[in-house]
């Protein structure tokens, strides 16, 4: 096997990683234009990997070079990184930066990731110290968890698994407190505001702004989500977006992918309640994504990482991820 490193503010990126991603049911969030947009407006310099085998790719990974940053300014297209490690990672969302294609084994995907690695090595050199997996999970830790690397625990992921036949099936399920509040709230929502329920469409600017907003207020310096992340997924397949509008004014949103098996949030932005926004709406983000998740027939809905005492109460489990260092 042979990978392939590509910078995608500077070089064009192979037409067989969009095939590749169609064919495995990837996820919208590796869409090379996506991927591509995020890379203009990183801290850090963002790239792909490509890993063929007898001119098949059998592999993708992304991620960013150089470790956590903490520049103000966006990153030099084409630059080269500080000394610093390659943080392998999907820029958007609460999974790896790696995806396989579905037939190779593990001793397969481990040859792979030997050859991503190579190629950054190459590519990066001896300023580059190492990769860092992250969202490393058990069913992909015999991958990369090889003799001598470090694993750390990191914040699980959660998932809500559904065994519901319909949302009043469960909102029984809740204990009563709980029950009365997010019904409350669910009703109150639909009541007064305009919402969108699973729509593959949203204005672009809206949406980047208040999500730049949204994650601005825990992160100053957080790099936004550019208005040509949500144009380039616009009309793409498994896009779904849940949110609410005070007439056209955007007042909250949750970006998620639906593979055909789950859904997996993402993004989301909400309006300031001093500058016009509803308290609660966040919550009843989870519970249209929750009725989309029954009335569609997935598997389960992966709320991601961060406030996982909060998505426990919607009846999440936790899911454990890690680190793992593969210093050279």
């Amino acid at each position: 096997m042979r990978a392939e490193i590509i910078d995608p503010t500077t070089e064009p990126v192979p037409a067989d990683w969009e095939i590749f991603r169609k064919q495995e049911g990837l996820i919208a969030a590796w869409q090379a234009r996506a991927l591509t947009a995020i890379a203009w407006c990183s801290t850090s310099p963002v790239y792909l990997g490509v890993v063929r085998q007898g001119g098949q790719v059998v592999c993708l990974f992304t991620g960013s070079a150089g470790g956590p940053s903490r520049r103000r300014g966006y990153a030099e297209p084409g630059s080269m990184p500080p000394v610093g490690w390659f943080d392998c990672h999907l820029p958007v969302g609460f999974t790896g930066g790696f995806a396989f294609a579905a037939d190779l084994s593990v001793a397969e995907r481990a040859e792979a990731a030997a050859a991503f690695e190579k190629a950054v090595r190459r590519r990066l050199g001896r300023r580059c110290l190492g990769v860092l997996y992250r969202q490393v999970t058990a069913e992909t830790m015999p991958v990369f968890g090889r003799r001598f690397r470090p694993r750390i625990t990191t914040a699980p992921n959660t998932l809500l698994r559904n065994r519901w036949a319909s949302l009043d099936d469960y909102f029984a399920d809740l204990p009563r407190d709980r029950r009365r509040r997010l019904l409350r709230i669910h009703t109150e929502a639909s009541e007064r505001t305009r919402v969108l329920r699973g729509t593959c469409g949203i204005d672009a600017a809206r949406a980047s702004a208040l999500a730049c907003a949204t994650v601005r207020k825990h992160s100053p310096y957080a790099p936004p989500l550019p208005v040509r992340y949500f144009e380039a997924l616009g009309g793409e397949e498994g896009v779904r977006y849940f949110g609410h509008l005070d007439g056209d004014r955007l007042l909250s949103f949750d970006l998620t992918f639906d593979d055909g098996r789950r859904l997996v949030t993402t993004v989301n932005g909400s309006l300031d309640v001093r500058d016009g926004g509803r308290r609660d709406l966040y919550f009843d983000l989870y519970l249209r994504e929750i009725d989309y998740m029954i009335s569609h027939g997935r598997e389960g809905c992966e709320f991601g990482k961060g406030m996982a005492e909060l998505k426990q109460q919607f009846g999440s489990e936790l899911v454990p991820q890690s680190l793992v260092i593969a210093a050279w």
